[in-house]
């Protein structure tokens, strides 16, 4: 690009398409910003970031360990973020108490380890943070939508809907009012207020459609859809001859024993399989994801990931404790 306004500009449309969930444009984005120092550090983070959202974990760690001697703040958060969708939660914490120690980090760091205390279990720790984190305006909405999920956890689902009343629809981001709609569906479903008049389209509303038609039907249909070849390089897709019907069977049975990894507004379920399933990019893959219903054991899809080799170093997948101290609503000692 022929000047510093022109990367400027690609950041910013890269940072727009990023909030948007338009990842192979904020690629782009990013990439063109990339040549110019200014923005160097700022897009190398942004573009790990897609990977780990892509499920490209394995790529992830390899850059950020590249990376590891510029000792940046940014790359720290980023270490952070993939130690806990990779259920490293102590690693992530250190990450993030670190990155208290810059200034404009403070908050969102603070916000991060709330999440870390919620996947360990810890929701009265977590809770009192979010309180204290909402009171920043700039951190409102997402802390509300945390805590509004962390009451769906709790099964405190009254206290769930007082908290989405609480939040202004028209303030929110895209990405920011699809997550609040499928929460304000998944409270009224729980509390029995949620039905088929409100015509759930499976196509732009399929997590609550779901909600609604729990069949295995149109779940194996959705699944079916991440056998696109198109879509190998990006999000990944299985081999074509997988047994749709067998590998959710065999999944399900998995997850039973296992302790979900809350992010956002899902619960997911990583591991390893005994034989490839499909393509993470060009990689040959036999890791899976499997998302469910915040909550609840109920498969909404799966696709193929590619998790490093320090995925789950602490062994939460399959910790009882955890287990047992989520299901007393994190008020156990020990």
């Amino acid at each position: 690009m022929s000047s510093n306004i022109d990367t400027r500009q690609a950041y910013i449309n890269g940072i727009e398409s990023y909030r948007n969930n338009d990842y192979k444009n904020a690629r782009y984005w990013f990439q063109l910003s990339y040549q110019d120092d200014n923005y160097r550090e700022q897009v190398l983070a942004n573009l790990i970031k897609i990977d780990i959202v892509e499920g490209k974990f394995s790529k992830a760690r390899d850059i950020l360990n590249a990376n590891k001697d510029t000792d940046s703040p940014r790359l720290k958060q980023v270490y952070g973020l993939l130690e806990n969708v990779e259920n490293n939660f102590e690693e992530s914490k250190r990450y993030y108490s670190e990155c208290m120690a810059t200034p404009n980090m403070q908050y969102k760091s603070l916000l991060a380890l709330a999440k870390l205390y919620v996947q360990t279990g810890d929701y009265d720790i977590a809770e009192k943070m979010y309180h204290t984190i909402k009171l920043n305006c700039r951190f409102y909405v997402q802390t509300m939508m945390d805590l509004i999920c962390l009451y769906i956890l709790e099964k405190d689902f009254y206290k769930a809907q007082q908290y989405l009343r609480k939040i202004d629809e028209a303030q929110l981001l895209p990405k920011q009012l699809r997550h609040y709609k499928i929460l304000n569906a998944y409270v009224s479903y729980f509390l029995g207020q949620l039905n088929d008049l409100d015509n759930y389209d499976i196509e732009n509303d399929y997590m609550i459609y779901r909600l609604l038609h729990p069949g295995e039907e149109a779940l194996l249909a959705h699944i079916e859809r991440h056998k696109n070849q198109e879509q190998k390089m990006t999000n990944g897709c299985f081999f074509k001859y997988i047994d749709t019907k067998k590998l959710l069977d065999v999944s399900y049975d998995i997850i039973q024993n296992m302790n979900p990894n809350h992010f956002e507004i899902s619960d997911m379920y990583r591991f390893r399989l005994d034989s490839p399933i499909g393509y993470k990019g060009e990689e040959i893959t036999s890791d899976l994801c499997v998302v469910s219903t915040i909550g609840t054991k109920d498969i909404v899809t799966m696709y193929p990931v590619a998790l490093s080799e320090e995925f789950d170093k602490e062994g939460f997948s399959t910790r009882q404790f955890i287990k047992a101290k989520r299901l007393e609503g994190g008020r156990m000692n020990g």
